[in-house]
C-alpha cells in the first residue's frame, strides 16, 4: 500500500500554536514555528492479534491492542496488525522535564551532542481489514517524554525516560481509509494553542529561576504527520468538490469547510473583491465542499474519517505528506438578511394563490432557507421571533462569554443553530421546514454550513475546530430527517385516506452547498455555489465543469451549477464583468446534461443577460430544456446507480479509463454522463468548433446531432475536430456509442 522514503520518519509529530483569521466563513490558517517535532522513528514491535488475543491479558494480548486504543467489534475481521515504537529527536539545550541535563546546565558543564536531551513519544499503528479492497489504518501517540540518554535514543524506552508527569495517551489522532451590497468585512483573529496542562503539573516542570510559568509549561502534541513515498508521474484526483484543478500533483492541498470566494485567483475581479471586502476574493483551493480523500493515477485512493482539518502536501514529487490536526485548543474570541424564516405576507400578499396556481400546471415551488437566525427588532411585520426563541431555549452557537455567537454578514449579524443540540434538530425541523412546506413548497435549497466560528462554543462540547468541517453533514442531515419524516407521513396518510389527489407523492427535494466527507448520505442535491458571469477558469464557466467533475470523483455524485453565473460586477469603466449572451447560451448548454437544469439572474439581473431577454435566448432555453427532458431514462437509470454505488452522474473519463494519461491530463474540456454520453462543451468566448478526445479501448462514437461516426477500426486514443456553433445545430457537441441502447 504504501512506500516509505528513505532516511525520513513515515510517523510524526509536533506542536504548534495556530492563528484564524476569519472573516464571514473565509478563514487563513498560519502555523506558528513547530515545537516538539520528532523528526526520527523506530520500529520494535509488529504483532498480529487474533480473537482469541484480544480477549485476553497480557503483552501479546488484549493490552497492546487496548494501549493502540482499538476496541473490537464483533465485526473486526481479525487478525489485526499492531506496529509500535518510538518517535525522537535530539534538543539542543536542557528540557524543563530532564532533571539530568538540568543538573548539567546548572553547573555550566559543556554540552555535548551525547548530552543532549532526547525526546520520545510512543506511537502505535493499527492496520485492520475492512474488505477486500479497504483497510482501515489508525495512529495513536503517546505524550512525549525526555531522557538523557548517552546512546542511540532507539534502544532506550519509555520505562527508562525522565519525566516529571505521568504519561497520558491521546485520544487516536488519525483514522484512514485505503480504497446585493458589499461591505468591508472585520476580521477576526483566534490562536488556536495546544492543550496547556493542569497548575500542579506546569509547577511541577519548572526550572529555577525567575521564568514564567506559562513559559516553561509542557505542551502536548496536537500536529500528526505521515510521510510515504510518490513517484514523480503519480497523478493525485479528489479532494472533494474542487473548482481550480481537476489533478493536483505538486499542489498544497487544505481540506477546511469556507467560502470559495468571488474570483478565486481570476484577475482583476479577486484583487477588487479584495479590496472592496477583506478576503472575499478566495483563492484556487478555497471551497464550500472539500473532502479528504484522493485517487491516484496508480489505484491508490485514501480516506480521512476524522474531522480535523488536514493538510495534503504533495508539492515534492517523490513524496506526500499529510497534516493532521489533533488534541484541544486555547481561543481568544469571535459575520448577512432578514433571516427570521416565516412568510412575509407584506411582500408576497398571494403566496398561496401562486403557489397552487403553478401546481394546477404541473409546476412545483421551491424557496430558500439557511441556519442562521437574526434579530427582528427593526422589521414591523414580524408574527414570531425565533431569534429570541432559540436564545431562550439555549439552541444558538455560543461566544467564549456564553452568549449567542453574532456574526457579521453584510449589513448586519446573524447567530447560527447549534445542531450539536437536538433541539434544536426538533425545533428547526417543527417551525421552520414545517412552516415550508405548509405554505405548499416542495423543496428548497439549504444554504450555509460553512461559517461555523474555530472558536465557538458548542452544545456538545467537542472541539469546534474538528466540529466546523462536521457541520455541514449536521446541516443536511436536519434537513433530510425532515424530508423523509414527512414522506412517512404523507403515506401513512394516503393509506388512511379516501381520497388521495392531495398527497404529494414525490415527496421532498433540497439541496446545499457546502459539505464534507459523508454529506452525500444525507443531502439530496448539492449546487456549486456562486460563480462569476465570466467565461475564466477558477471562477467561471470553466470551474463549473471542474467543480462537476472533482466533486464526482470524491463522493458527491448529484451536482450542478447555475446556467450563466451568478456573481456581477458592474462598476464602469473599471470592472465590468457582466453575463453575456454568449455566456448563458454556452452554459445552458453544458448544464443541459446534469442531473438538474436551472438558471438564475444573478445578484445584479439588470446587467445581465437572462434566458428571457429575446427570442434567440429564449428559443435556445426551449431547446436545451428539451434535450434535459429528451434523456431523462437514462440519468434517471443514473441517479439510482448514484444510490448503489456513489458513482456520479456526470463522470470525469478517468473512472472508466484510468490508463489513459491524456483522460488523466483533461480537466473541463469534455466529460461522461454515464457510459453511454460524452459531452465536450464550448468553454471559450467566440468558438465554433471543439475538440473532442477519444479514450483508447472507447470504441466508436455516434455524434446524436449529425449522425457522423467517429473511431470506427481505430486503435487507440485520438482527437476530431466537431462543430459546434451556437444557437444551430448542433448546439454543443453531444457524443453517444452507435450501439447506445439507452439514447
Amino acid at each position: 500500500m504504501w512506500e516509505t522514503v528513505p532516511g525520513v520518519a513515515f510517523l510524526s509529530a509536533a506542536s504548534a500554536a495556530t492563528e484564524a483569521d476569519e472573516c464571514r466563513g473565509s478563514f487563513a490558517l498560519r502555523d506558528h514555528r513547530a515545537r516538539l517535532v520528532p523528526d526520527r522513528q523506530h520500529v520494535d514491535r509488529i504483532k498480529a492479534s487474533y480473537r482469541c488475543d484480544a480477549a485476553e491479558a497480557g503483552p501479546g494480548g488484549a493490552d497492546l491492542l487496548r494501549a493502540a486504543a482499538f476496541e473490537p467489534s464483533d465485526a473486526t475481521l481479525f487478525p489485526v496488525l499492531v506496529m509500535t515504537g518510538l518517535v525522537s529527536a535530539n534538543k539542543t539545550g536542557a528540557s524543563p522535564s530532564c532533571t539530568c541535563c538540568r543538573l548539567r546546565a546548572a553547573g555550566r558543564r559543556a554540552r555535548s551532542a551525547a548530552g543532549r536531551p532526547v525526546l520520545l513519544a510512543r506511537y502505535w499503528i493499527v492496520l485492520e481489514e475492512k474488505s477486500d479492497t479497504q483497510v482501515a489504518f489508525s495512529v495513536k501517540i503517546g505524550d512525549y517524554q525526555w531522557t538523557c540518554a548517552h546512546a542511540d535514543p532507539a534502544k532506550s524506552t519509555p520505562a527508562t525516560a525522565t519525566t516529571t508527569t505521568a504519561p497520558r495517551l491521546h485520544r487516536p489522532s488519525l483514522r484512514l481509509r485505503l480504497s446585493g451590497r458589499v461591505q468591508r468585512g472585520t476580521s477576526k483573529k483566534t490562536r488556536l494553542a495546544p492543550t496547556t496542562p493542569s497548575r500542579e503539573e506546569v509547577s511541577a516542570a519548572l526550572l529555577p529561576g525567575p521564568e514564567r510559568a506559562e513559559e516553561q509549561r509542557p505542551e502536548e502534541f496536537n500536529r500528526v504527520f505521515l510521510t510515504y513515498a510518490s513517484s514523480r508521474d503519480e497523478r493525485f484526483f479528489g479532494f472533494g468538490e474542487q473548482f481550480s484543478r481537476v489533478e493536483f500533483k505538486g499542489k498544497w492541498v487544505p481540506v477546511l469547510v469556507q467560502e470559495q470566494g468571488f474570483g478565486r485567483g481570476d484577475q482583476p475581479i479577486t484583487f477588487a473583491a479584495n479590496l472592496v471586502s477583506y478576503r472575499s476574493g478566495g483563492n484556487w483551493s478555497t471551497t464550500y465542499a472539500p473532502s479528504p480523500f484522493y485517487m491516484t493515477s496508480k489505484m491508490s485512493p485514501l480516506y480521512l474519517e476524522g474531522y480535523d482539518s488536514s493538510i495534503f502536501d504533495l508539492t515534492r514529487p517523490d513524496r506526500v505528506q499529510i497534516q493532521d490536526w489533533v488534541g484541544q485548543r486555547k481561543t481568544a474570541i469571535g459575520s448577512q438578511l432578514w433571516w427570521n424564516w416565516e412568510l412575509d405576507d407584506a411582500h408576497y400578499s398571494a403566496w398561496k394563490d401562486l403557489v397552487a396556481d403553478l401546481r394546477s400546471h404541473g409546476i412545483r415551488t421551491t424557496t430558500y432557507c439557511n441556519l442562521c437566525l437574526v434579530p427582528m427588532d427593526e422589521k414591523p411585520n414580524t408574527k414570531r421571533h425565533l431569534f429570541e426563541e432559540a436564545k431562550k431555549l439555549g439552541i444558538l452557537v455560543r461566544d467564549e462569554a456564553g452568549e449567542p455567537y453574532m456574526m457579521p454578514n453584510t449589513a448586519f449579524d446573524v447567530a447560527m443553530l447549534d445542531f450539536t443540540n437536538p433541539e434544536a434538530h426538533a425545533r428547526f425541523k417543527s417551525i421552520v421546514l414545517r412552516g415550508v412546506v405548509d405554505h405548499g413548497v416542495s423543496g428548497w435549497m439549504a444554504d450555509f454550513g460553512e461559517g461555523l466560528p474555530l472558536d465557538a462554543r458548542l452544545h456538545s462540547g467537542e472541539d469546534p475546530v474538528a466540529a466546523h468541517n462536521r457541520y455541514p453533514e449536521l446541516w443536511a442531515s436536519v434537513n433530510r430527517e425532515f424530508a423523509d419524516e414527512w414522506k412517512s407521513s404523507s403515506r401513512r396518510a394516503a393509506e388512511t385516506a379516501e381520497e388521495d389527489n392531495d398527497v404529494d407523492d414525490d415527496g421532498l427535494v433540497f439541496f446545499v452547498q457546502s459539505g464534507f466527507r459523508e454529506s452525500s448520505r444525507w443531502a439530496m442535491l448539492f449546487w456549486e455555489g456562486d460563480q462569476m458571469v465570466s467565461w475564466q477558469a477558477n471562477d467561471g464557466i470553466k470551474s463549473s465543469v471542474v467543480g462537476l467533475l472533482s466533486g464526482g470523483l470524491s463522493g458527491f455524485p448529484l451536482n450542478h451549477s447555475d446556467a450563466g453565473g451568478y456573481c456581477t460586477v458592474d462598476l464602469p469603466p473599471f470592472l465590468r464583468y457582466r453575463r453575456s449572451e454568449e455566456l448563458l447560451l454556452r452554459w445552458m448548454e453544458v448544464n443541459a446534461f446534469t442531473v438538474v437544469f436551472r438558471t438564475h439572474e444573478g445578484n445584479r439581473p439588470g446587467s445581465n443577460c437572462q434566458f428571457y431577454s429575446s427570442g434567440r435566448t429564449l428559443a435556445h432555453f426551449a431547446r436545451c430544456a428539451k434535450m434535459y427532458k429528451a434523456w431523462e431514462l437514462y440519468p434517471a437509470r443514473l441517479v439510482g446507480e448514484a444510490a448503489q454505488t456513489g458513482h456520479p452522474v456526470a463522470r470525469h473519463l478517468f473512472l472508466h479509463y484510468p490508463a489513459d494519461e491524456r483522460v488523466q491530463a483533461l480537466t473541463y474540456q469534455q466529460f461522461l454522463v454515464g457510459t453511454e454520453m460524452l459531452v465536450v462543451p464550448v468553454m471559450d468566448k467566440g468558438r465554433t468548433a471543439v475538440t473532442a478526445y477519444f479514450p483508447a479501448g472507447a470504441g466508436a462514437w455516434r455524434h446524436v446531432w449529425s449522425g457522423d461516426e467517429y473511431g470506427a477500426g481505430v486503435q487507440g486514443g485520438f482527437e476530431a475536430q466537431v462543430e459546434a456553433r451556437v444557437g444551430t445545430r448542433p448546439y454543443s457537441s453531444g457524443l453517444g456509442r452507435p450501439s447506445g441502447k439507452d439514447l
